[in-house]
């Protein structure tokens, strides 16, 4: 006799069905793509006031003639032992004193309160005052 082998009792287990991933990546990925996109044209994008800023300024300049001032600032440089200033340039002296600005409010009369003008006093370097 031929020996018999046991009959295993097989399980067949069926999968569950998962839902589809691709539409939910789908959005997910387009909604990425939109914030990348705002945040981009946010920093890149200069802000809108600056022209309508300049554009005012021009219409004022062509209808009043009035000169413009423009007060450039003041670089100062240190020279190290041995360099020269480039050519035009003034050279103070270190030990020189700074120059200082005195502003002195002067009380207007008793009629005119609201009308005080403030005086400027320039200064050189060494003190001297310029008139």
């Amino acid at each position: 006799m031929a020996a018999m082998q046991p009959v295993r009792a097989s399980h067949a287990t069926t999968h569950r069905a998962r839902p589809d991933a691709r539409p939910m990546r789908m959005a997910l990925g387009a909604g990425g793509i939109a914030a990348f996109s705002a945040l981009a044209a946010a920093i890149v994008l200069p802000p809108h006031t600056a022209p309508a800023a300049a554009q005012q300024q021009a219409t004022d300049q062509v209808s009043s003639p009035t000169p413009i001032q423009v007060v450039r600032p003041i670089q100062y440089v240190q020279l190290a032992p041995g360099q020269t200033a480039p050519p035009g340039a003034t050279v103070i002296d270190a030990s020189a004193p700074t120059p200082i600005t005195v502003v002195v409010t002067v009380p207007a009369p008793a009629q005119k309160v609201a009308a005080q003008t403030p005086t400027i006093i320039r200064t050189t370097q060494s003190g001297r005052v310029i008139p």
